[in-house]
């Protein structure tokens, strides 16, 4: 992204060095095919996925080291009018902390793109656990202004805390396609393509009703693959395979992470998008994913919403999507109808609700939270 206006400053850090040599043991492991991994990359990668440490979300993690250096640094460079920290990682929030703490700036401001202690995905390992619920309860008792991207999130976070909590959703960039090359993302012709990009976390999402619903079209409809894909990249393809173990489909491609530009080509040149809902709508999760999808023309499928989910709401008042039923045999019948006729799955974008999401709005709606709860003045933001 573009640095103007601002300095950027990276601070380079070093962790122990067991740590080091367990993280490049770890990363070489993981980058070769499942059959080779070592026992302890497994059990790691097990931990991580179920714990959230070493992954920036709970603690312990690497981003502690960094702690002091970034306090150091501003130390060094302050005073401050304003320190802004956001999670992920909490570290973030500890350096907030402490540059507060220190009178090196009077006015903090925490954000929230995420839960920590009550991460939905990630609980945390015992003993740590005990210890950040201590640290966060004294940043929430210290920051001055809370924000966080939705009313479930901020509700959570008001039940314990005395700091005014704000929303600010997650948004969009308007000219996220602009620059792309025009290549088109796919050669095959004749192939509807539904596209699914980002994270997957299988233990709250549930793709398995829609792939069950493929599974119904190959069963009648034997070359399936040719006419229909779904195309799968990011993170989680370890867990698209692992679903694909037990119901083997020749329809769906499953990429590992791909450079931005491919995957926004691909959320370009999609027949449809792919979103899949959090199966707890009481979590408050409203995955960023919803609004990188907004640029593009494709509509939205949406799959596994409970009743009163705040995605399946929001999808229906951007007026930018489909909400599909649980019952996988409901699923093929839309499905089916959708490739014999695509043009009948119309969608009607509400343009000036959604232009409401756009980054450059919301940055504004945090400026202007800003100025309003700090001096007018001219401001050097840590």
């Amino acid at each position: 992204m573009p640095c103007t206006g601002f300095d950027l400053v990276e601070l380079e850090y070093s962790v122990p060095w067991y740590l080091e040599r367990l993280r490049a043991g770890y990363k070489a492991s993981s980058q070769s095919s499942d059959g080779s991994r070592s026992t302890l990359s497994r059990l790691l990668l097990w931990i991580r996925q179920q714990t959230g440490i070493f992954s920036t979300a709970r603690m312990p993690d690497l981003t502690d080291w960094w702690i002091d250096p970034a306090v150091t640094w501003a130390r060094q460079h302050g005073p401050w009018d304003i320190v802004v920290s956001s999670y992920a990682p909490y570290a973030a929030h500890l350096v907030a902390r402490a540059v507060k703490r220190e009178g090196l700036a009077p006015f903090w401001i925490a954000d929230y793109r995420d839960l920590w202690t009550e991460n939905e995905p990630f609980g945390g390992l015992f003993p740590f656990t005990w210890i950040e619920h201590r640290e966060e309860q004294a940043c929430l008792r210290e920051a001055n202004i809370v924000v966080t991207i939705s009313e479930g999130l901020a509700a959570k976070l008001r039940a314990k805390s005395p700091t005014p909590v704000v929303v600010i959703p997650n948004g969009f960039d308007p000219d996220a396609h602009a620059g792309l090359s025009p290549e088109p993302a796919f050669s095959l012709a004749g192939q509807r393509r539904i596209v699914f990009t980002g994270t997957l976390y299988p233990q709250r999402q549930d793709p398995e009703p829609f792939l069950k619903a493929l599974a119904i079209l190959e069963r009648e409809s034997p070359g399936l693959d040719k006419r229909l894909a779904l195309v799968v990249a990011g993170a989680a393809a370890a867990a698209w395979r692992s679903l694909l173990d037990r119901q083997p489909l020749p329809c769906v491609q499953v990429h590992d992470l791909l450079p931005r530009d491919m995957a926004l080509r691909m959320q370009r040149d999609a027949d449809a998008l792919l979103l899949i809902d959090w199966n707890d709508p009481t979590a408050g999760v409203m995955t960023s994913k919803v609004f990188e999808y907004l640029p593009a023309l494709a509509p939205i499928f949406l799959i596994g919403s409970p009743p009163a989910s705040p995605l399946a709401a929001f999808l229906k008042q951007t007026g930018r999507g489909v909400l599909l039923p649980d019952d996988p045999a409901q699923t093929a019948d839309f499905l089916r109808h959708w490739l014999s006729a695509p043009e009948s799955v119309a969608i009607e974008p509400d343009t000036e609700f959604i232009a409401r999401f756009s980054r450059e709005r919301l940055a504004l709606r945090f400026l202007e939270l800003t100025l309003a709860a700090t001096p007018r003045q001219t401001a050097r933001a840590a």
